[in-house]
């Protein structure tokens, strides 16, 4: 019987050959990003294995991969809600850079400095909302909008903020949840008030390595930049596409920087 990793391996190599001009990029324990739908209009989502890992280790030979693999990926154009009040809940923003701007030819797209920006997302496997569900859900782009962040303040009421002490000082924080959503609580107003709080500033640098971590910690503060240094080249080795990015906060807004990984 294969290990877990030789079903990983198995399953990528399976997605590949069913999903040729796919785009596959391991991230995690048995989660492969696809992006690319079946139909082959752009879309981007999060294909977790884990069950399939359970179904395999339960049937043995007799579990068909294939058939697996095909019946849910072939299934996420359809997990959007078909009306308005079932959408709403379940809608939240998305950080995306650049790269994923241009391989889903322009998603609903509110930029926030340079090349990042944010999407409406809705389910598990991050369904790319278009103007095409605005307009079948026959409601207005701003409503879409408002829904997402107050579906994002509701998780941050939810949330655990997490500080980072050196020698009795908070250095930093990292907000505790469950959910991929975590990287979208800079858009929230109290993400930036709970900074401030905490940091003592209203200057501050947000590392962003994937999208469940979340850094924050004071933009001038250079030794704290050299103790994340270590976390980030780990995310790089993994494969996480945001792994360097650096985003700035204050009174002016936001702006962009790498993150130095010497």
């Amino acid at each position: 019987m294969m290990t877990r990793e030789e079903f990983e391996a198995n399953a990528l190599l399976r997605l590949q050959r069913l999903y040729p001009q796919a785009r596959f990029l391991k991230a995690g324990q048995l989660e492969i990003a696809i992006v690319r739908s079946p139909s082959g209009q752009p879309t981007a989502h999060r294909l977790r294995l884990t069950r399939a890992w359970a179904a395999f280790c339960q049937n043995g030979e007799r579990f068909d991969l294939d058939t697996y693999l095909t019946r849910v990926i072939g299934t996420v154009d359809h997990q959007v809600p078909p009306d308005w009040d079932s959408a709403r809940s379940l809608i939240y923003p998305k950080l995306i850079t650049s790269g994923l701007v241009k391989r889903n030819q322009r998603p609903v797209f509110y930029p926030l400095a340079g090349e990042l920006g944010y999407v409406l997302t809705c389910g598990d496997n991050d369904v790319w909302l278009g103007h095409g569900h605005f307009e079948a859900w026959e409601i207005p782009e701003e409503c879409v909008l408002a829904a997402a962040l107050e579906n994002l303040e509701r998780l941050w009421n939810d949330a655990t903020v997490v500080a980072w002490t050196i020698q009795d000082n908070i250095r930093a924080f990292h907000v505790e949840v469950t959910h991929g959503h975590k990287a979208a609580f800079i858009l929230a107003p109290q993400f930036q008030d709970r900074a401030a709080d905490l940091l003592h500033t209203d200057d501050f640098a947000v590392a962003i390595p994937n999208r469940n971590f979340l850094v924050t910690f004071g933009a001038e503060d250079e030794e704290f930049m050299r103790i994340l240094q270590p976390v980030v080249r780990k995310e790089i080795a993994a494969g996480y596409p945001l792994s360097r990015l650096l985003i700035r906060i204050n009174a002016e807004g936001y702006s962009l920087d790498t993150l130095p990984i010497e």
